[in-house]
């Protein structure tokens, strides 16, 4: 049976690896030549695909990333203080705050150099993309703070948005791929550390999991199927990215614009984040079935939400 201390272990080092992965991006596409050049290369890939693709990508991120950021921060807030969770859900909300944060002091330390003609060389100072930070931070939150017979259903519906946001970051040209992944590392290993550090230091913020609502008891066992077999979700994700793509390409666009790349970067952001989603929920834990067998990874704690 997993501990909170356990879980909390697991939660830190899940951090550290998000951690290293985020400056990994940063010494590999900023800090040499082959790194920025791919990068831009598969940033301007994304004018293969027909301009009639690229509009609702950039409507999700100018219009609809402010709005989503505050109503999930009030969805946790209004949840865990009807729920009196409160430790909880100021750990979520503050581990979102502290991502943006980062994400701004990174932003202005972390310096683009000139080591190959970019598409935009004034752009210096992206990395890491502050929208693929805060989006996934409130997701994380998100599944940070919800009850544990709910965890499942919230957890997949993160990694589901997860996907489609950051593929709208990269297809609007708003922000380079090595930002988007990099933003969603930093909110990573934000949100790792600080649920680690609620689970060592609050035993009350771990309360029983409790009886199984109506939901849980009728529509779980797909939903904990797919959360059990991440990889088999990824996979058809991906599939269904790439065919996407090929149908939704621009036969009129320059040569120079490389739609293998896009694809690659695309499903790289994809599986990063909805891989990033499910094993920070599994390491939570989410009840077991009763008809699935019992094994050490499938149990949570008690104490553990």
């Amino acid at each position: 049976m997993l501990t909170r201390y356990r879980q909390a272990l697991q939660l830190l080092l899940l951090g550290m690896i998000a951690t290293l992965v985020l400056f990994g991006l940063y010494l590999v596409f900023l800090r040499t030549a082959p790194g920025q050049s791919f990068d831009d290369i598969a940033f301007e890939g994304r004018k293969a695909t027909r301009l009639a693709a690229r509009r609702p990508a950039t409507f999700l991120v100018h219009v609809l990333t402010i709005p989503s950021v505050l109503l999930g921060c009030a969805w946790i807030a209004v949840d865990t203080v009807r729920r009196g969770w409160w430790r909880t859900g100021v750990v979520a909300l503050s581990s979102v705050a502290l991502t943006m944060v980062f994400a701004r002091l990174l932003k202005g330390a972390l310096i683009r150099p000139e080591l190959v003609d970019l598409a935009y060389a004034s752009s210096r100072n992206t990395l890491p993309s502050g929208h693929a930070a805060a989006i996934m931070a409130v997701l994380l939150a998100a599944v940070s703070a919800c009850q544990a017979t709910t965890r499942a259903f919230v957890a997949s519906a993160a990694a589901l948005l997860a996907a489609v946001y950051m593929t709208a970051l990269i297809g609007s040209g708003w922000h380079r791929p090595s930002d988007v992944v990099a933003g969603m590392a930093l909110a990573v290993a934000v949100a790792s550390i600080a649920t680690a550090a609620r689970l060592a230091l609050f035993e009350d913020s771990a309360n029983p999991v409790g009886n199984a609502g109506w939901l849980y008891q009728n529509l779980a066992l797909p939903v904990r199927v797919g959360l059990l077999r991440p990889v088999r979700v990824v996979g058809v994700v991906s599939l269904g990215a790439v065919i996407l793509l090929v149908l939704l390409q621009n036969p009129t666009s320059n040569q120079s614009h490389s739609l293998l790349s896009y694809i690659l970067v695309v499903l790289a952001s994809c599986l990063f984040g909805m891989g990033s989603v499910f094993v920070f929920a599994q390491i939570l834990g989410c009840p077991r079935l009763p008809s699935e067998p019992e094994t050490e990874t499938e149990i949570p704690s008690r104490e553990a939400r």
